[in-house]
């Protein structure tokens, strides 16, 4: 089965963006948006996906690891899981700044849900809204991949073109979390059991840097 069998890789940076037809179980192995994906109340809220940097998440990573994955799962086709990324990463991000629960809950781990949801719940309350632009997107890479009892974990680098604008309750910016036009690095790993029918991946821990 082709990488469309991969899945789906649930997420965040830390502020989570797009997609189009119904891809689960499909090469890429990213699901893609129901039209009922909005079912749920949209409310426009903003997390910090800064639960670890870039830096912390580049430890140990050496490329050995995708290898490992290529033999054991001869599914994975890097080029197909790159262009799952590439739709995922914007719909996630657009996903959590609108703060529709339904559609993260399809592509990401439960743990980094749990956070999230929390995050968006806060948001909601204070009555801050949170709006996401990528304006381009430079480069996306496979850093490394890892096994272990079965589940494989793929790291993905995007280097991206990035506006965020956080207001408060009266519409007013939160000029300290708030950017235009930066470049930021973000560092997501997605997860799969590779034993299981699900062709999806799901994104399970995220990683922010802004580029100087």
């Amino acid at each position: 089965m082709p990488f469309i069998d991969i899945l789906i890789f649930a997420v965040i940076a830390i502020f989570l963006i797009f997609r189009l037809r119904s891809i689960l179980g499909t090469k890429d192995g990213f699901e893609k948006p129901q039209k009922t994906m909005h079912t749920e109340s949209k409310k426009d809220n903003v997390i910090n996906f800064k639960t670890k940097s870039s830096d912390t998440i580049h430890e140990a990573l050496n490329g050995s690891g995708l290898k490992d994955l290529r033999k054991l799962d001869t599914s994975f086709k890097d080029e197909e899981f790159l262009n799952g990324a590439k739709a995922a990463f914007p719909l996630i991000l657009n996903s959590f700044s609108e703060g529709d629960l339904g559609n993260l809950r399809r592509y990401v781990g439960f743990d980094l849900y749990e956070e999230f949801a929390t995050a968006i719940h806060q948001r909601d309350e204070a009555g801050e809204k949170l709006k996401i632009n990528i304006e381009k997107v430079n480069d996306i890479q496979l850093l490394d991949a890892e096994i272990s009892d079965g589940i494989a974990s793929v790291t993905v680098k995007f280097d991206t073109i990035q506006t965020r604008i956080l207001t408060d309750s009266k519409d007013v910016e939160i000029e300290d979390d708030s950017f235009s036009s930066e470049q930021i690095e973000d560092i997501w790993i997605f997860e799969r059991d590779i034993n299981s029918k699900d062709p999806n991946w799901k994104l399970v821990e995220t990683g922010t840097t802004e580029i100087d």
